[in-house]
């Protein structure tokens, strides 16, 4: 569901608007439709079925269908232009006599073009709110290419007829090829064709289908496994999947769109291996979350937090990495969402950039993570499976899971939800005015906890953990604050060693700079940064960085060009790259990373014990001045062209190798993190304490 647009959700949040609870009778469509590829066209008729008799009906149709009516003695008594993603009309018609179904016909041309919507994001997301084409078609409610009904949830039968060798796909189930129907309240009626290899499987949840433009049994087989798995475990962690099949599609155009019961991936994202434990369990997470409860958008769009706790942090916290996992939530949050940008959880809506995801999905996400941890996890998940049973195929909002949550746990939660879904910003902390004195029985150890941002404090429960002489013995507290600053005092049996706050980042809250690598998304998330050209470089390479400035310019207007020979120094203040190994302040670039694993000679770079040849690799690096800087070398033109397109997506990283021109990745990472603010060794030399990792949360259903 990542790259829904604005339009759409724009669309639904008009739609949906006055359905927080809906469980109404929904509005039925019988759909027959032909599709014409070649001309773009289509032909169709729609038995409308109203949930009550009525002697009038309102319905938005795209502008250029042609609309007819069919049942007797109805009339058209109003029609006006509305523009929306396409043009569309809007209908009235009165019926001879109180009914409650009205039957259409229309036909028309539905063509509009792939376009990048978002520039200013990295990497850029193609998009069309419809289409039919040779090459495929895409047709959904943004396309307009049935009545809609304002304020009305859908259920619906749909017969398509296409050219030999086109198979059509929808939400719901097939009786028959090209037949789809679904009787559960729907937000949504899709229409996906194209000439596609079916592969299915039946796993114990549900039917697992794959649908590929060429034949490739072994990909599909892999999808196959990975829906059973995910299919699974689930239904086991939420409740009952609430569709007859799950679907990979894969779509003409890259894509990451999730419906109910498939999801639409471009071609070159199914075939990245990573994406089988990352983005697809993700969409098939949204048929629980977004396409089986379905998004109140006027009181915020919860769903997409929800789905990237459950799915993308879930399984790192099966690998043992969930702290990673929320230190990087953290840290793109503090990379790319500035006070300008920021607003409450209450009032995102969808994904339109790095910063309304850093907010949208990373503070959902991290609200959510604390709420388990004031719970605890069976509470919590008590809380989350009460959510999903009591709202399946409703409309619900936050306030629809506070309810949930304080059910299951037996308290009250108001607080919470006010702070995080109605407040922008985040907190910030240090540790500061600690000692340590000896007592009769031990040691009293005192410290306080300060919030720093600015504007009044947030209420925190705040984890610390206090390391002794003793190894056995490990204090682990939590402190409550309601001011901006805690005092604490502990008395102890053994001596204290280390305090650490937050160890395993599980407060939402922008991170010090102390306990943040340098890394690229610092760079990419920056409102203004200066771009340094090497002016002693090869022309055809000068030409190459030059171009790579421009096309990063045109998704940040604030980014200056500069050429090296005009400027002696790094400047101090602000983001910069430097491009090119014979770029005039590589040396002074180099400085800055004394404290780092790495080193440039005169033929290669050194990271960590690994070396690299400088005429076979290319390297982006980063440190950190007062700012990040970041240093950027293509071992040939062609290898600039696709750093340029390839950096952004790697924002939590410090440095990258790559080899070739295409260019391939051989090399990423972090650089450590040596001193921060809510870490402080009493006993400089001793180690840093080991700490273990939360269990995950599907350990409540793994210990069962």
């Amino acid at each position: 569901m990542d790259q829904f647009t604005q339009v759409r959700w724009c669309f639904l949040l008009l739609v949906l608007t006055c359905l927080p609870t809906m469980a109404a009778t929904p509005v039925h469509h019988a759909i027959t439709v032909d599709l014409d590829p070649e001309s773009g066209t289509l032909k169709a008729e729609d038995v409308i079925t109203l949930p009550e008799a009525t002697k009038r009906v309102s319905f938005d149709l795209h502008a250029d269908l042609k609309l007819k009516l069919i049942t007797p003695g109805a009339k058209i008594i109003n029609r006006s232009k509305r523009r929306s993603s396409v043009p569309i009309k809007r209908y009235k018609i009165k019926l001879p006599a109180k009914q409650n179904s009205l039957h259409v016909s229309y036909s028309g041309k539905i063509q509009h073009k792939l376009k990048d919507g978002s520039k200013k994001q990295s990497g850029g997301r193609v998009s069309t709110p419809g289409v039919i084409s040779p090459q495929g078609v895409f047709l959904s409610i943004s396309s307009y290419w049935f009545p809609v009904l304002k304020n009305s949830m859908i259920s619906f039968s749909l017969d398509a007829t296409l050219p030999e060798g086109w198979n059509s796909i929808s939400q719901g189930e097939s009786s028959k090829e090209n037949s789809w129907s679904e009787s559960a309240p729907q937000d949504d009626i899709y229409l996906i064709a194209g000439k596609y290899h079916r592969y299915n499987y039946p796993t114990s949840v549900a039917q697992a289908q794959v649908w590929l433009r060429e034949h490739d049994p072994e990909l599909a087989e892999r999808y196959l496994k990975a829906t059973e798995k995910y299919l699974e475990l689930y239904s086991k962690l939420l409740g009952p999947y609430p569709y007859s099949k799950f679907a990979l599609v894969e779509n003409f155009w890259e894509s990451g769109y999730g419906m109910p019961s498939f999801t639409l991936l471009g071609p070159r994202v199914i075939r990245f291996p990573f994406i089988l434990h990352s983005s697809y369990p993700h969409e098939i997470l949204h048929n629980w979350w977004g396409n089986g409860v379905f998004v109140d958008y006027s009181t915020g769009n919860w769903s997409e937090g929800l789905t990237t706790y459950l799915s993308d942090h879930l399984i790192r916290e099966q690998q043992g990495k969930g702290s990673a996992y929320r230190r990087d939530t953290l840290q793109k949050y503090r990379a790319y969402v500035s006070d300008n940008r920021d607003f409450p959880l209450k009032k995102f809506r969808g994904h339109h950039g790095s910063s309304s995801q850093a907010v949208g999905y990373g503070k959902t996400m991290m609200f959510l993570h604390m709420l388990r941890m004031e719970l605890g996890d069976k509470e919590f998940l008590d809380g989350i499976r009460l959510f999903y049973q009591d709202n399946l195929h409703k409309t619900a909002g936050f306030a629809d899971l506070q309810r949930s949550l304080e059910t299951a746990s037996g308290k009250k939660l108001r607080t919470q939800f006010k702070q995080w879904t109605g407040r922008k910003g985040a907190p910030a902390l240090e540790v500061s005015e600690y000692d340590v004195e000896t007592v009769e029985d031990g040691y009293k150890f005192s410290f306080s906890i300060r919030q720093t941002q600015r504007g009044k404090p947030f209420k925190l429960q705040v984890p610390v953990l206090i390391q002794t002489e003793d190894a056995s013995d490990v204090i682990q507290q939590t402190v409550s604050m309601t001011r901006r600053e805690a005092r604490v005092t502990l008395h102890l049996k053994h001596y204290p060693i280390s305090i650490i706050v937050d160890p395993l980042f599980d407060l939402f809250r922008r991170l010090d700079p102390s306990e943040i690598p340098s890394s690229l998304g610092q760079l990419f998330g920056a409102r203004r940064s200066l771009v340094v050209l090497p002016s002693e470089a090869e022309p055809e390479m000068r030409d190459a960085y030059m171009e790579l400035a421009d096309s990063w310019r045109n998704r940040s207007r604030r980014i200056r060009v500069v050429w090296d020979k005009t400027i002696k120094n790094i400047p101090s203040n602000g983001m910069v790259w430097l491009m090119g190994k014979e770029n005039l302040l590589a040396d002074k670039f180099m400085h800055t990373t004394i404290s780092l694993p790495i080193s440039l000679g005169d033929n290669e770079v050194n990271i960590g014990e690994k070396q690299f040849p400088l005429d076979q690799h290319s390297f982006v690096l980063t440190s950190r001045k007062r700012d990040t800087i970041g240093w950027l070398h293509g071992s040939s033109t062609a290898a600039i062209a696709g750093l340029a397109r390839k950096t952004p997506h790697y924002g939590k990283y410090s440095y990258l190798a790559f080899t070739g021109d295409n260019p391939d990745n051989v090399l990423k990472g972090q650089w450590p993190v040596v001193n921060s603010v809510l870490y402080h060794s009493l006993r400089p030399g001793v180690p840093k304490l080991q700490i273990l990792e939360h269990p995950p949360l599907s350990a409540q259903i793994e210990h069962k």
